[in-house]
């Protein structure tokens, strides 16, 4: 015979419970309404929204309405849809249930707008779960934080950057002339470096000053950006020196490339100051050598074709170079 008044007692402990979810998310929604970030609560069985607060449209431009008929695929691309179906799970797993089954976690990925251009959001998630500790929806809290990550970007450009030409500073280049060498001698591939200084830039500077003389390196730079691979490392390595970093590379190509260069600076007039030249060193790296080793043979290079009457190439007889080059 069934215990009506147990029977009774589990009915109003559950209406009781459902009672105080309603209160608890009444409450929750009354915050959300008023918070400038955009809260929301998504049902995991479904993966769609079942709460999204009015400051979505400051975010993503779309109304809460909107965004709940939306699925996960149509609110993030799909590199980003990668990164949170990872997150969820390892939610979902067990391993994460015993290790912390309170804990939040906070996810920076970019996300559509309604117009589909991409904005950087963090979120911050709190998952809801069962008394299994079994996650059943999630409680997010997101930001834009687009100039955030603009700023970020910009710092850690100007980390490595020379400030006046947009070059790879000399800091950055050593860093990564170490890791090339290293890589050259484990695979023997072939690297070399070109160092070119501008003729009488002294003289540029004297005659039309130095605001001129800085445009000049800034076209310089733009020059050589054209003609070099996306591989290929550019660097301001002194006032009007410049090193470039030619990554599987043997020396007839690397001297190809400084012929090259030097025929564009011959043949392209700068405003205000007219044709320019430079004097080019160019040599091939030699296996287990150091970087001083390295870099004073192209110094060395760079100031022979200055002797030589400038706007010119010297460089190491192929023979120079590693054996193993082709």
């Amino acid at each position: 015979m069934i215990d009506m008044n147990k029977r009774d007692g589990i009915s109003i402990g559950r209406d009781q419970e459902m009672e105080a979810l309603r209160e608890s998310e009444a409450k929750f929604r009354q915050i959300a309404d008023h918070s400038g970030d955009c809260l929301w609560m998504m049902d995991l069985a479904t993966l769609r929204f079942t709460y999204v607060s009015p400051s979505v449209m400051k975010i993503y431009g779309s109304t809460p309405e909107e965004t709940m008929a939306m699925s996960l695929q149509e609110v993030l691309p799909p590199h980003s849809l990668k990164i949170a179906l990872k997150l969820l799970g390892e939610e979902m797993s067990h391993e994460a249930d015993a290790a912390d089954p309170e804990r939040t976690r906070t996810i920076e990925i970019e996300e559509y707008r309604k117009d589909r251009s991409l904005v950087w959001v963090e979120s911050t998630l709190s998952f809801l779960r069962d008394k299994q500790q079994r996650p059943v929806a999630i409680i997010g809290v997101s930001r834009d934080v687009t100039e955030r990550r603009r700023l970020m970007e910009e710092l850690e450009k100007l980390a490595v950057t020379d400030p006046l030409t947009g070059a790879f500073n000399r800091r950055y280049f050593l860093d990564k002339l170490h890791r090339e060498m290293n890589r050259s001698d484990r695979y023997a591939a072939p690297l070399s470096l070109i160092m070119l200084d501008i003729d009488y830039f002294k003289a540029v500077n004297d005659r039309f000053g130095h605001e001129t003389g800085d445009q000049m390196l800034r076209g310089l730079v733009e020059l050589i950006r054209k003609r070099i691979r996306a591989s290929d490392l550019l660097a301001r390595w002194g006032g009007e020196e410049f090193l470039i970093l030619l990554i599987n590379t043997p020396l007839p190509q690397s001297v190809a490339l400084a012929e090259t260069l030097l025929k564009r600076l011959q043949n392209r007039p700068f405003p205000e100051i007219g044709l320019l030249t430079a004097s080019f060193g160019v040599t091939q790296y030699r296996e287990l050598e150091s970087v001083d080793a390295l870099l004073t043979r192209v110094d060395n290079l760079m100031y022979q074709a200055k002797k030589e009457g400038r706007a010119r190439i010297a460089y190491d007889a192929v023979s120079d170079a590693n054996p193993s080059t082709p």
